[in-house]
């Protein structure tokens, strides 16, 4: 069995070459390259929102769920309201997730195969 680590990630997709290549090198988080280039992707992102000087770019690392969760736990007031059409096993999980961190919540129900 091999020794070298895996890539799990919620599928299905395809990973460039590129990519691949670019993860055979380790970057800790305290490294100063690695900063530099977070600090790079932070302050490209403000401008492309024409964000900078007015707001922060946190990039996160984790699932969509994950992010879904901080988004809806940080952006939508205690006594805020969330719509979530409904259309799938993700979309429940948003509902699911405004349940658990207290959101008012309304739901509309589509079939799966809708776009919505």
């Amino acid at each position: 069995m091999s020794t070298e680590p895996y890539l799990l990630t919620p599928g299905p997709l395809t990973t460039s070459l590129r990519t691949k290549q670019s993860m055979l090198r380790d970057w800790g988080s305290w490294d100063g390259d690695f900063n530099s280039i977070t600090g790079r992707v932070r302050e490209r992102l403000l401008q492309i929102v024409h964000g900078s000087g007015t707001h922060e770019c946190v990039p996160m690392q984790g699932s969509g769920t994950f992010s879904v969760e901080a988004a809806v736990g940080t952006l939508v007031p205690r006594a805020g309201h969330v719509l979530v059409p409904q259309n799938g096993a993700y979309c429940q999980r948003i509902a699911r997730i405004c349940r658990v961190l207290g959101r008012r919540l309304t739901t509309i129900d589509y079939a799966e195969n809708t776009q919505v």
